[in-house]
C-alpha cells in the first residue's frame, strides 16, 4: 500500500535541481526478481507508480540496505535509494508498451497525485489520495469525445491505467532494471544529462536477448528514463511545479 505522503514514480527534477559530473562502473551481481501482483480492491491502489514497491529484498541489488541517496550513485542499489525521496513535481513521458506508442503523465503535490496515461484507446485520468491509498476521481476520453468523470472506479479503468504507469516508471521496475543491470557483462552506471538538462545516474546494459536495459535518477529522485523488454519511458517534459487544480476532479484547488 501506499505509505502516507510518499510518491515513488520517478519523475524527472527542473533544471534547477542541482547536478554533478563524473561515471562509474557497477559490479556484475545475480539476482531473483519477484513478479508485481496485481491490482486488487475496488479504489485500492495496490500496484501503482506511487507503490514503495511490491518486491522481496532478494529483487534488489545486494546492497540495498545500506545504500543511501547521494549523487551521483556510485552502485545500482545506490541509483534505488535516490529514486526512494519521493519529491513533488510534475513529468511527461513518451511511452512504448507492445509496439504502441503513448503518453504519460504524473504530477504529486502533497498528499495528491494524478496518472494520465494516453493511448490508441483513448486517455485515462485518475486521482490519487496519498493518503488513504485511493483512487478518489476516474475521467476517461475516446477520441474527440467529452470526458467521462466518476468518483468511483467501478470499471477498474483507473487501476488499470495505474498498472500500466507501475509498468513503466514504477518501483518494482526500477528494481527489476537495476538488478538485471547489475548482471548483465556489459553493465555500467554513468551520470547522463536527461530532459531538460537535467544531470542523472543512468543504469545501462543488454539483456541477454540483445534488448536495451537503462534506467536514469535524477539527484532529487525522479526517474527520467526506463527500459526493459521493449517497454520505454523517456521523459521530454520536467517540472517541479505543479497546478493543485489539475490534481482534482472539478479543477478547483
Amino acid at each position: 500500500m501506499v505509505p502516507a505522503r510518499r510518491l515513488l514514480p520517478l519523475l524527472a527534477v527542473a533544471a534547477a535541481l542541482a547536478a554533478c559530473g563524473g561515471s562509474t562502473a557497477s559490479e556484475p551481481q545475480t539476482q531473483s526478481v519477484a513478479p508485481a501482483p496485481p491490482p486488487t480492491g475496488a479504489n485500492a491502489v495496490t500496484i501503482s507508480p506511487f507503490d514503495a514497491g511490491t518486491g522481496t529484498s532478494e529483487a534488489a541489488p545486494a546492497d540495498a540496505g545500506s545504500a543511501q541517496a547521494i549523487f551521483p550513485a556510485e552502485t545500482p542499489s545506490g541509483v534505488l535509494a535516490l529514486a526512494a525521496q519521493h519529491p513533488d513535481g510534475r513529468v511527461v513521458y513518451a511511452t512504448i508498451i507492445d509496439g504502441t506508442q503513448g503518453e504519460l503523465t504524473l504530477a504529486r503535490l502533497g498528499d495528491k497525485a494524478l496518472v494520465v496515461v494516453t493511448g490508441d484507446r483513448g486517455t485515462t485520468r485518475v486521482g490519487v489520495n496519498l493518503t488513504t491509498s485511493a483512487i478518489t476521481w476516474v475521467c476517461v476520453t475516446q477520441g474527440a469525445d467529452t470526458p467521462t468523470c466518476a468518483k468511483k472506479d467501478s470499471d477498474r479503468k483507473g487501476a488499470i491505467a495505474l498498472a500500466t504507469a507501475a509498468q513503466l516508471v514504477g518501483e518494482d521496475t526500477a528494481r527489476q532494471i537495476a538488478a538485471k543491470v547489475a548482471a548483465a557483462s556489459d553493465g555500467g552506471l554513468q551520470v547522463q544529462t536527461r530532459a531538460n538538462q537535467v544531470d542523472a545516474s543512468c543504469l545501462t546494459g543488454t539483456e541477454p536477448s540483445g534488448g536495451r536495459l537503462m534506467v536514469c535518477v535524477s539527484p532529487s529522485g525522479f526517474v527520467t528514463d526506463t527500459e526493459q523488454d521493449g517497454t520505454i519511458a523517456r521523459a521530454d517534459v520536467v517540472s517541479p511545479d505543479v497546478d493543485p487544480a489539475s490534481l482534482t476532479l472539478d479543477g478547483n484547488s
